[in-house]
């Protein structure tokens, strides 16, 4: 028997494989943006994969087949044997069996989350996880390799370190029964958001109740944060951070570059009202998380969603994140 006491998720990888080629719709010039950000992180997963110890093992969920996803699978499996493992997600996720393990769950959520600010697709995640934790178990159980889930460290990698990355990984802990969070280096991910393509990456630093900081500094000298969950369950509150700084020095952007809240203006009413405030010397900012698509305003944005927060140049904003508290929606 084989016990190991780290366990990497590598969520499908090469979306912009050059095999594959951009989509009819994608301008030419953004996908070669992503694409050339992929090369540059694939050469990190196959680094993982060749020096990763004899106590890790590596759980691949595939999406889009293309050579060169084939050729990294070729590499995980010459390189970890038995301790890489394929897991695809399974098309009956709302079983009986699942649902009748998560109905806690469920009656919780709608308990402390409310009737109608989350929706079926957090109900999705969870299924597809309580599923993921039992085939993972089962899959490497059958080649004689196990772990003391009081002491599994988890992360991922892979492809979006804001979508994909983060949605299928983030509710796994508790359905494998380990304490910990789902750590998840930007250096070892693609992001969703393109102007993280033009920022250069400043660390990651791990606040308490499982959020992660995420430094970048953009064009320019400009400084951004973003504030992810690395672990969390379907009936967790949402989470908001304060952070102390002139809010008229800051703005809010959200994954596509838009700037929802700028120093000028305040929130859209199109938008949910919880996802971005100002007060008297701070600005409160809703974590992301890869669950949340409820309660939206027109066009249904969803709350949860990757939010940016940036200054201008001589706000350190870095450090003022840092710094930055947090507490349930509720008593923020």
């Amino acid at each position: 028997m084989t016990v190991i006491t780290h366990l990497t998720f590598l969520i499908h990888p090469y979306c912009y494989a050059r095999s594959l080629g951009p989509p009819d719709s994608w301008d030419p010039g953004v996908w070669q943006g992503y694409h050339a950000r992929e090369v540059q992180v694939a050469a990190r997963w196959y680094e993982a994969l060749q020096q990763a110890p004899e106590h890790e093992a590596v759980v691949y969920h595939p999406c889009f087949d293309s050579a060169e996803a084939r050729a990294l699978v070729a590499a995980g499996q010459r390189h970890l044997g038995d301790r890489f493992l394929i897991v695809e997600g399974r098309p009956e996720l709302y079983t009986p069996r699942a649902l009748a393990a998560l109905a806690p769950e469920i009656e919780a959520a709608f308990r402390v989350r409310g009737k109608y600010a989350w929706s079926v697709h957090d109900l999705r995640i969870a299924a597809f996880s309580w599923h993921y934790a039992r085939d993972l178990r089962a899959g490497f159980a059958g080649r004689g390799i196990t772990w003391d889930a009081a002491d599994l460290q988890l992360r991922a990698m892979g492809e979006s370190f804001e979508g994909c990355a983060t949605t299928w990984t983030t509710m796994l802990p508790a359905y494998l029964g380990c304490p910990g969070r789902v750590r998840l280096d930007y250096e070892l991910a693609v992001p969703d958001t393109e102007m993280l393509l033009h920022c250069e990456y400043a660390g990651r630093v791990e606040l308490e109740r499982d959020v992660a900081l995420y430094l970048f500094s953009g064009p320019g000298g400009q400084l951004l944060v973003h504030y992810k969950r690395e672990r969390i369950t379907l009936d967790d509150p949402s989470l908001c951070v304060r952070v102390a700084v002139d809010p008229r020095e800051v703005e809010v952007l959200s994954s596509d570059g838009r700037v929802l809240l700028s120093p000028g203006a305040d929130l859209s009413d199109a938008l949910p009202p919880g996802l971005a405030r100002r007060g008297d010397g701070f600005i409160d900012l809703q974590v992301t998380t890869g669950r949340g698509r409820g309660e939206g305003g027109p066009g249904y944005y969803p709350r949860e969603a990757p939010l940016f927060l940036r200054a201008p140049v001589g706000v350190d904003l870095h450090a003022l994140a840092r710094d930055a508290s947090i507490a349930p929606e509720s008593a923020s």
